[in-house]
């Protein structure tokens, strides 16, 4: 009895490995408990922390109607929901994301760059960016992850191209096979084109690798900006398109996407009980519904 209970409090540990050398298949178990088995693991939530957070089966799985879904525990390498991990799916203006940690990794922040007429012209006016106007990477940066601009990811892509004399897709999707994102491609900056495709399981390890960036977080936690051209002529008012800043609290920071193909997608990252919660949804119609949903039952559904 006593080996079969702890074999019963090892599956809940349920860990997985998101080493950038290794992925692990991303599984849960779900184990019903005796009463002797609970007494017994309820003694242990207070001698090991590390036991923490454990599933109370008592709280029925959410109604999720995204098509994919994942809820991660960063910290203790743990996922607390899934649905379609490994489900490939376009994934609209997260793509950003990439977008940001290429630039960030290949160029300085004060470098100047000059809004082209071609990236004016892609698709959305979002940003309020001008044909000739000189402004910094960094500024870019706010643009594009906090309004989420294509006119802005284009603009990166043409600065970073001219810096590096490299093809800015083929240094997303490099970087993609480095992290062994291999549900993972990218056809443009902006996340427009339905090619840019991923899954909820590749998105995590892309979120978790974006902390070596932490400009990156500090731009999608800000809700609302004024910054200027370079020149101090133009003044931009940005404001962040995660309707959840306003509506949820120790928000870590986010990422929005939408196109029709891809309907709502959203990552967002929350801190609670000290520990990081990644929370991430594609293909859903209403993305932060969804996700503040997901939020409150993982802190119902499990003993922390």
């Amino acid at each position: 009895m006593l080996a079969k209970s702890l074999i019963t409090v090892l599956l809940f540990l349920n860990p997985f490995s998101f080493l950038l050398g290794q992925p692990i298949p991303l599984t849960e178990e779900k184990v019903q408990l005796n009463k002797w088995d609970q007494s017994l693991l309820s003694s242990l939530w207070f001698a090991n922390p590390n036991f923490l957070p454990i599933r109370d089966w008592n709280i029925t799985e959410p109604e999720v109607e995204a098509k994919a879904a994942l809820v991660f525990n960063l910290d203790k390498n743990k996922i607390l929901y899934q649905k379609n991990i490994n489900q490939v799916l376009p994934i609209a203006s997260l793509t950003k994301l990439m977008t940001a940690l290429i630039v960030l990794e290949n160029i300085d922040l004060e470098e100047i760059a000059i809004i082209s007429e071609q990236a004016i012209a892609t698709y959305g006016d979002i940003g309020g960016l001008v044909v000739k106007e000189e402004i910094s990477v960094k500024n870019l940066l706010y643009v594009l992850l906090m309004e989420s601009s294509n006119d802005a990811a284009a603009a990166l892509a043409e600065i970073t191209q001219q810096k590096t004399n490299k093809n800015f897709i083929d240094l997303m999707n490099q970087k993609a096979e480095k992290l062994r994102l291999k549900n993972t491609n990218f056809i443009d900056s902006s996340g427009y084109d339905s090619g840019n495709v991923s899954t909820v399981e590749d998105i995590a390890q892309l979120v978790e690798y974006s902390f070596s960036q932490p400009i990156i977080w500090e731009i999608m936690r800000t809700p609302v900006i004024d910054l200027f051209s370079a020149d101090g002529k133009i003044n931009h008012h940005w404001v962040n398109t995660d309707e959840l800043l306003n509506r949820l609290p120790n928000i870590v920071g986010g990422k929005t996407g939408y196109t029709e193909e891809a309907q709502g997608c959203l990552i967002l990252v929350i801190e609670t009980n000290n520990k990081y919660l990644i929370t991430i949804v594609l293909g859903a119609q209403e993305r932060f519904l969804q996700t503040e949903r997901l939020i409150n039952w993982v802190q119902k559904a499990y003993r922390w």
